[in-house]
């Protein structure tokens, strides 16, 4: 469940960080916690943001000056009911029902924020204060503001209350789970419930038409009749549906797209080809609305356009109906756009059983067709180099056992068809080394040695080729960076690779190249020297502690020792985002040093030991979803010795503090990093 609890969180903070930036002028930030405990809706401890999800509401119920149930003390026999219902392209309605005595009061408001969708966002990013912040979007609704479209309030007759509490007894709503998400988000909303005893919380977006459905419906109709008109539903199991059908049925459907679709003449040029799909808001009458779809990915040929404009041609659907009546409900339209025989580039040997299959298919298939218009074309040349070197590697790895996060996305049938360790393509190993021979032929550089050198000696070590000239050139050229390109690579011992086994030092050799490129632009922007290849006397030594986090500022420790004394120094290096050019920023570097005492540095020296950086090697890093980089570097007269990561222990980390609590450079969140 963990996965789609995070597709989830990213869909509502994608929406939530789509506001426009006059809408979030008028808010102030919102805490979770003002509302409810931390972790109510979530017990998940491996889910790291539990409280997301419900995010978008607690946003509504603070716009709306809407007090924390919490915060209200009742007496016996007083009970407080509420609603907090927020529809796609219907303005939010907020309800209260609350009981003394004989006396039973029905408030109401309707937020001025029509919700709508996202369309498209080219930046994220995590502030200081941990809220996401959006540098461009283009955001398809009224803005999101604070205001009262309409209100009102009535006293509720007795049979009206009974009708309330025979529901709430019926669904058993005490005993409800506080949360029973779905990916969607159509409807989210949340039910509370609190007596003098018992205080309940409840969300959802995809309500059960037999239960909490009930209650909400009632509650709606009680302030608007009309108003249960506006919501749009979407099918799924549980709320008995009748899905909305194009005249004739599918074949229908299909046969209308077919025969009105154009293919987009540059798509066509570029032999492109791609799965459109559509989302349509079909109204009782059948009338159709199309919107795009948060989720899908937008082609750059207009292959979504050109389905949008056939779809707004179609005739009238039949509606959706659920128990016997007409609701408006959501559809989607696929359409695939596939390339005329004639024109469709033949080879390989595709055998597309499975998902993976599909995609890796798709991939090179993409990249054939840019090397075939461009022979030329260093860039595709690699990735198709890369691809099929990736096909040689899947079809050499044994296969591996089934993981928990692997069974969120597969069955143990469809596990077993991805791991046949059957290739999409006939003799892969051959077909990378050609085009990587192809690319040292396009480019014999330094910078295309490095990403490939390690692929070309094993596969001509697997396949028993002759030794490529090209290969000779000089790995290690610095090029002004800060290490060599292949430092980071942890070569074999005997500087031999296995052909059985060493599948992924290419990855490696490639990451030694971007991380090298990476480290090296992050402390040219700190003005930091190049160490690596400094000359020393016997009584020097250099030390450099770097510290690169996701999301603060990076900082660098640098230790000069001479004849004479040992200073300290260190940097830190600010980015501020420019608003109307998200590739554009401002770098502000704030810099000091002092001299270290003797016997400063002997304790910097007894932490230091305890890091055993000898026995480290030049590279470890683990993959994960975030993090941080830390690289430690010494350079004396007897050479050089680096180490780089992003899992950090207790000893490295100490060293950090101590030169973080010398220089005064406050690093209070590096223990977020560890």
């Amino acid at each position: 469940m963990k996965i789609k609890y995070l597709h989830i969180v990213t869909a509502l903070l994608c929406l939530l960080a789509a506001l426009p930036l006059s809408a979030q002028q008028h808010r102030a930030r919102w805490n979770f916690e003002d509302y409810f405990p931390k972790n109510y809706f979530y017990d998940d401890k491996e889910f790291s943001d539990e409280n997301d999800a419900v995010g978008e509401v607690v946003f509504y119920m603070r716009l709306a000056d809407i007090k924390p149930l919490r915060d209200i003390t009742l007496n016996k026999g007083e009970t407080i009911l509420r609603l907090n219902y927020i529809p796609k392209f219907a303005h939010p309605l907020f309800i209260q029902v609350q009981q003394k005595g004989d006396q039973i009061l029905l408030t109401w408001q309707k937020g001025t924020a029509l919700r709508g969708y996202v369309q498209h966002i080219t930046h994220l990013a995590m502030s200081d204060t941990g809220y996401v912040d959006v540098t461009e979007n283009y955001y398809h609704s009224n803005e999101w503001e604070k205001g009262v479209l309409d209100s009102g309030s009535r006293q509720l007759t007795l049979t009206e209350w009974q009708q309330i509490q025979k529901i709430l007894t019926d669904i058993d709503f005490i005993h409800f789970p506080h949360c029973r998400p779905c990916s969607g988000f159509q409807t989210p909303y949340i039910l509370e419930f609190k007596d003098n005893r018992n205080s309940i919380s409840y969300y959802t977006e995809c309500p059960d038409g037999k239960k909490e459905d009930r209650v909400t419906k009632l509650l709606v109709s009680l302030v608007d009749t009309d108003y249960v008109d506006m919501v749009i539903h979407f099918a799924n199991d549980r709320n008995n549906i009748i899905v909305p059908t194009f005249p004739g049925g599918e074949e229908a459907c299909a046969a209308f797209l077919q025969k009105s679709i154009q293919y987009p003449p540059d798509a066509l040029r570029d032999m492109e080809e791609f799965n459109a799909r559509v989302k349509l808001i079909v109204e009782k009458d059948g009338s159709l609305l199309p919107t795009f779809d948060i989720y899908s990915s937008k082609s750059d040929y207009g292959f979504e356009d050109e389905l949008m404009r056939v779809v707004k041609t179609m005739p009238k659907w039949n509606p959706a109906t659920k128990d016997g009546k007409k609701i408006r409900c959501y559809v989607y339209v696929n359409y695939k756009f596939v390339l005329p025989e004639d024109i469709r580039p033949k080879y390989g040997n595709p055998i597309l059983e499975t998902q993976r299959d599909k995609s890796r298919w798709k991939s090179i298939e993409s990249f054939h067709r840019k090397t075939l218009q461009n022979p030329f074309d260093l860039e595709a040349t690699l990735w198709l180099a890369k691809h099929y070197y990736w096909e040689f590697v899947f079809e050499h790895e044994a296969p591996e056992p089934l993981s928990a996060w692997d069974s969120s996305h597969y069955q143990e049938d469809d596990w077993a068809n991805y791991h046949d360790r059957t290739s999409v393509v006939a003799q892969p190993g051959d077909s990378a080394l050609k085009y990587f021979y192809k690319a040292l032929e396009l480019n014999p550089d330094a910078t295309t040695m490095t990403q490939i050198y390690m692929p070309i000696l094993q596969l001509e070590q697997y396949l028993h080729r002759a030794h490529n000239l090209l290969a000779e050139l000089p790995f290690d050229t610095v090029d002004g960076v800060h290490f060599p390109h292949s430092y980071l690579i942890n070569w074999p011992e005997d500087g031999q690779l296995d052909s059985t086994k060493d599948y992924y030092m290419y990855m490696n050799a490639w990451h030694s190249f971007w991380w090298v490129k990476y480290l090296s632009e992050e402390l040219t922007r700190m003005h930091e020297p190049i160490i690596f290849n400094d000359t020393l006397q016997e009584d020097e030594a250099i030390f450099r502690f770097s510290f690169f986090p996701s999301f603060h500022p990076p900082v660098s420790f640098r230790i000069m020792k001479n004849k004479r004394n040992v200073t300290l120094y260190w940097k830190i290096l600010s980015r501020k985002i420019n608003s109307k050019n998200e590739g554009d920023f401002t770098y502000v570097l704030k810099e000091g040093h002092r001299k270290m005492t003797t016997a400063q540095y002997e304790q910097f020296l007894q932490y230091f030991e305890e890091v055993h950086l000898d026995e480290r090697p030049h590279s470890y890093y683990v993959n994960m979803f975030d993090g941080a980089q830390w690289m430690i570097e010494r350079k004396t007269n007897q050479g050089f010795k680096g180490h780089f990561t992003n899992v950090a222990g207790k000893n490295i980390h100490r060293v950090y503090s101590f030169l973080a609590t010398l220089s005064g450079v406050k690093l209070d969140y590096m223990g977020k990093y560890l």
